[in-house]
């Protein structure tokens, strides 16, 4: 598309100063805040449920002080979209120092500023000069050098209030599709808790086993305790001198492996693996293929993630695999089986929450015949998979949308769009 006008560049520090106030360490500790910390604004620039702290209480990084009509932008590239207005804000507020404050300058409408720092050249400029390794981060100073497309005040005006109604068209049908993923997921898991706890037989006699979660189950089936039914084995530390190798006989999975999963199900590959004489020397189990493997500590144990080995493999040690005895219980059974069981419920509390393969394998297990767990198992498979494929649609709607407000931005703030006749 061409330009309706020429817009000029100039650098942010000369529109606008960055970072003025801040809470020094000599505040009184008792000066209560108001907190906006780094994950509390999302993509669309929506600020979450803030926190409150007295100062002598706040994480170390709640310092920058906030006023009406400033703008707030992640300095740390993960976060990078977390951009946004803050309008009427409490006297008290607070955001983390992961946050630039941006204070507009007469000539440069804060709404309008808003919008063009989420203009796709300025985010690639400030992804470019971020720095670090594992939090790459942008300081004040690079920031304040970034230019931004300027328009005449007017017009910065015009552009800002119709991206503001074109923006909350496509925010709205973004919420609304997401509010749906939410509905699925809940479908989804209620159909597995359902076949999984009471079969998918109509007018089977259960009998109730006086468990809060595990009431009632079909009579004819077994009862006993995870660890009655298979081995529970956790995993091993993973030197860095061992990962990054690629085409051993062995793949080496990390926790983070199991986000990795094409279809949350299978554990298929992983950038890291290693030789059977290294897993002698870090004296790792071998974990064999039909295992569930899972987290055991950490948030990631809170995400209930279950995944099903497709080969030998080795595990680290925030991990334990479920190996089933394939003679009682198929692996798809203790994979659904597993999905039942939150173990946020059971693990250790406190600020790391853990639990460890002795507790899980007091976990009880229902086992219904072997021909009955195949068909249930069967049975969630193409449901789950219906509903999966929905879902997976409905993410790359979402995605499609989330472009096309960026590419919508973009082309406002570059003058590529007439926005007084697209009015």
């Amino acid at each position: 598309m061409s330009a309706v006008v020429s817009v000029p560049q100039r650098r942010l520090k000369y529109l606008a100063s960055i970072n003025d106030e801040s809470l020094g360490e000599d505040t009184d500790p008792d000066f209560e805040i108001r907190y906006i910390d780094i994950g509390n604004v999302d993509s669309s620039g929506n600020i979450g449920e803030l926190s409150s702290y007295s100062f002598g209480d706040a994480p170390s990084r709640a310092r920058r002080r906030v006023r009406d009509g400033d703008v707030i932008i992640s300095t740390v590239r993960t976060y990078l979209q977390a951009i946004t207005q803050v309008r009427n804000p409490p006297e008290n507020m607070i955001v983390s120092t992961g946050f630039a404050v941006v204070r507009p300058r007469p000539g440069f409408d804060a709404n309008y500023c808003k919008y063009t720092l989420r203009e796709k050249g300025f985010l690639a400029e400030v992804e470019k000069r971020s720095v670090g390794v594992n939090y790459p981060a942008i300081n004040a100073i690079d920031l304040a050098n970034v230019p931004v497309y300027i328009h005449p005040l007017p017009r910065q005006r015009a552009i800002a209030d119709y991206l503001d109604r074109e923006t909350e068209r496509l925010d709205t049908l973004v919420a609304a599709k997401e509010r749906l993923l939410v509905l699925l997921a809940e479908k989804r898991q209620a159909l597995i808790d359902h076949a999984v706890l009471r079969g998918i037989e109509d007018n089977v006699a259960s009998c109730d086993l006086g468990s809060p979660w595990l009431d009632e189950i079909p009579v004819h089936w077994r009862v006993g305790r995870i660890k009655d039914f298979g081995s529970l084995l956790g995993g091993v530390g993973f030197p860095h001198k061992f990962q990054g190798v690629e085409g051993e006989i062995l793949p080496f999975y990390k926790v983070g492996d199991l986000a990795s999963s094409i279809d949350d199900r299978y554990m298929v590959s992983s950038p890291n693996t290693i030789s059977s004489e290294t897993a002698s020397t870090l004296r790792a189990h071998v974990i064999p293929e039909e295992s569930i493997v899972y987290a055991k500590i950490g948030a990631a144990l809170l995400l209930n993630k279950r995944r099903i080995t497709t080969a030998p493999c080795v595990i680290d040690n925030n991990m334990t695999a479920y190996i089933p005895k394939l003679d009682d219980l198929t692996s798809g059974w203790a994979f659904y089986w597993m999905n039942v069981l939150d173990f946020g419920m059971f693990a250790n509390p406190g600020a790391v929450p853990s639990f460890s393969e002795g507790a899980q394998g007091q976990l009880p297990i229902a086992i219904p015949p072997v021909s009955e767990q195949r068909a249930i198992t069967d049975y969630l498979d193409r449901e789950t998979a219906r509903i999966d494929e929905l879902a997976a649609k409905m993410r790359d709607t979402i995605a499609l949308l989330k472009e096309r407000r960026a590419a919508l931005v973009a082309a406002a703030v570059t003058g590529q769009i007439d926005t007084e006749r697209a009015s």
